[in-house]
């Protein structure tokens, strides 16, 4: 076990700080992240199994040295680490992510955390060579006011909002045929490849990073989340043309109360945009959350996508429950 030293730390009976040291420590991780953003609204969930196959397949953090958990005496009261990922704009960006237990709030834990894994992150960056000024990002739910403070006092700007869109039911589902020459159906397992290439493709057009290293890719299929009927695909030929993945995360629905998939990520490369795929493929996802048992859909979604996606959902009939921001600075300052 090691054990850290965090300056500025509050003054919390039994408060230390130390590593993550394995598997066994999952279960408490994912406690702290599901009450954390629960009490922020936020529709993000993280059950044990997606937790060990996001660090099992990291592919910038090494969890024994970039996630920090924090204690009092034996109960685990929050989680930081520390990773990065490299944005279309041409930045690294070095991302801070602190979950606090809300029964834990307003004590200073993460006062002393964000900076702890700042620190964290200019060391990395300084192994690193960087094509263009590199950032700092850390990320605010919405109603989070404490976040928001946090970021702003030590020195962030909101530069991006995010939108959580929920279609409150699966009745009347519209989904088109496709084009003369289009296919529109699951991929197979021996698929996903190509499938993955035409997701990283896409988005190069988009705000911000998508990790398409080999590592994130095995954890994509690998994930609790993956199931191949829900992989639906517009197919020109052998070409994948555009996607929708329809996903339910194992124990969300139990814990939040709800039947709810998502239908998350969205794509369509530049060739084929315009001709209406997304749509189609989208209203095939939406109908394979129905078949699974499912009475709503959710999805994320950039609210200055320059594809106009925000149109899209709404043509779906998703509706906006819950904002997200995306803050930055200079990393270097």
């Amino acid at each position: 076990m090691t054990e850290i030293h965090v300056p500025n730390a509050p003054d919390i009976p039994g408060l230390h700080f130390r590593t993550y040291e394995g598997e066994a420590d999952i279960p408490d991780m994912a406690r702290v992240m599901n009450a954390a953003t629960e009490a922020n609204g936020s529709p993000e969930f993280q059950p044990e199994a997606l937790v060990r196959n996001e660090l099992k397949h990291a592919s910038s953090t090494d969890p024994r040295e970039d996630v920090v958990l924090a204690f009092a005496g034996d109960e685990l009261v929050a989680v930081s680490y520390a990773t990065f990922e490299d944005a279309n704009e041409g930045m690294r960006h070095y991302q801070s992510y602190c979950f606090v237990h809300p029964a834990w709030r307003r004590r200073g834990l993460g006062s002393a955390l964000l900076p702890r894994t700042e620190e964290r992150l200019r060391q990395i960056a300084a192994r690193h060579v960087h094509q263009a000024p590199p950032l700092l990002v850390t990320w605010v739910d919405g109603p989070d006011v404490g976040a928001r403070r946090l970021a702003e006092d030590h020195g962030y700007r909101n530069v991006r909002t995010y939108h959580y869109m929920v279609r409150p039911d699966l009745e009347d589902i519209e989904a088109p045929d496709p084009p003369d020459g289009i296919v529109i159906r699951p991929a197979g397992r021996d698929e996903l490849r190509t499938v993955w290439d035409a997701m990283a493709e896409a988005f190069k057009d988009h705000f911000g990073a998508m990790d398409s290293s080999e590592r994130a890719f095995q954890g994509w299929i690998d994930s609790p989340r993956m199931d191949l009927e829900g992989m639906i695909c517009a197919f020109d030929g052998d070409e994948i043309a555009a996607g929708v993945q329809a996903a339910i995360t194992p124990g969300e629905n139990e814990a939040r109360g709800y039947r709810r998939g998502w239908t998350d990520p969205v794509f369509t490369r530049r060739a084929w945009r315009r001709r209406g795929l997304a749509f189609a493929c989208l209203g095939r996802a939406l109908q394979v959350l129905r078949d699974w048992g499912m009475t709503s859909a959710q999805l994320g979604v950039d609210t200055e996508n320059p594809h106009d996606a925000l149109t899209l959902y709404r043509k779906h009939r998703f509706e906006t429950t819950y904002t997200e921001t995306e803050w930055h600075k200079p990393l270097l300052r």
